[in-house]
């Protein structure tokens, strides 16, 4: 596969993946009242990452959180915008820097999403916190709720799914 073919491929898969995770975030176990909701959405983005690299994962999360503003956005601030949608998506995109573990990927990807949206959670949404609970608390607690167990989802389906190896190496 000659260069120009191997770059339309990565951009063609992108856009598919970043596609089914924009109607997977549609498919909702469970919605929060401020934002936030337990699904698969983060599957593809992970994906992607371990299939194509954490560049190319970064990028397309990025993308994702830019679809995700457009198609269902909560808006407060400009800078709470970015620490909502595009950013913390990109960085699960840092995942295609394990793609030997997949299990390490999705925790550390997870874990710096968790990051930012807690810092947005504390500086755009401490009122939700209830009276006398620190804001800080309230964010580790609501994002936690919601990100742990998406967590252990995706990454159950990703354990499985590398059995068939052939899903994660890019196609030739």
């Amino acid at each position: 596969m000659n260069k120009q073919n191997a770059n339309t491929a990565v951009m063609v898969e992108t856009a598919v993946l970043v596609g089914a995770a924009l109607v997977l975030s549609w498919i909702r176990l469970i919605r929060l009242p401020q934002g936030g909701s337990i699904g698969v959405d983060m599957l593809p983005i992970f994906l992607l990452a371990f299939r194509r690299g954490w560049k190319v994962g970064v990028i397309g999360g990025a993308l994702f959180g830019l679809l995700k503003l457009i198609t269902d956005p909560f808006l407060v601030h400009p800078i709470q915008v970015l620490l909502d949608y595009p950013i913390p998506f990109a960085v699960l995109g840092l995942a295609g820097l394990f793609r030997k573990d997949i299990l390490t990927g999705v925790a550390v990807g997870t874990v710096l999403r968790y990051i930012v949206h807690t810092i947005s959670g504390v500086v755009f949404f401490a009122e939700y916190a209830p009276e006398g609970t620190p804001a800080l608390l309230y964010s580790l607690l609501y994002n936690g709720s919601y990100l742990l167990p998406e967590a252990v989802l995706v990454g159950a389906i990703l354990y499985l799914l590398r059995m068939r190896r052939d899903i994660f190496e890019p196609g030739q």
